[in-house]
């Protein structure tokens, strides 16, 4: 019996890695329901790979690592700064347009630009809100990001389109 229960967990364990594995393969930008993949601020589209979801709210955001001086980088990321000034309003080169899709259907649709209060800050990065959507448990999609406006001046900052559950205080 102890022989049987033994071939069950070794058959078991590797279904599970063969699981793991593929999923791995399928998306490695994607971890723990969370999408974090390079994007490039040029005028163009860019496709996430498909991802799973859990009944929740989902944010996206394009995130920039610190390698700009702050009130450059915030303002072209469009937040402005404290006051905000027209100079600065000027600068904002961050515009997008967004969709969430699942197949070939639009579930939600946006456009970013402008000046916005919606950002996350960390010691090595700045995250720009620029949408989200309501996810259903076990549904598969992609979020197709299209840069309208050239922010390739941001691109040293090592832009990220990150779609997760929120995380973000704006």
């Amino acid at each position: 019996m102890r022989r049987v229960r033994f071939l069950f967990f070794i058959a078991t364990m590797c279904v599970i890695l063969l699981a793991v594995n593929a999923n791995a393969q399928g998306c490695p930008e994607c971890s723990k329901g969370k999408v974090a993949m390079p994007i490039s601020l040029a005028v163009g589209t860019v496709r996430t790979p498909e991802f799973v979801t859990k009944h929740k709210i989902y944010s996206i955001a394009i995130q920039s690592e610190w390698r700009l001086p702050a009130v450059v980088l915030r303002c072209k990321l469009g937040f402005g700064v404290v006051p905000p000034t027209d100079k600065c309003r000027a600068q904002a080169v961050l515009e997008a347009d967004w969709k969430v899709l699942e197949g070939d259907r639009v579930v939600a649709q946006g456009h970013a630009g402008g000046i916005s209060s919606k950002f996350e800050a960390g010691e090595d990065y700045i995250a720009r809100y620029i949408g989200d959507f309501q996810g259903e448990t076990k549904h598969k999609y992609v979020v197709e990001v299209t840069i309208t406006k050239d922010g390739s001046s941001l691109n040293v900052t090592n832009p990220r389109l990150i779609v997760s559950a929120p995380q973000f205080s704006y």
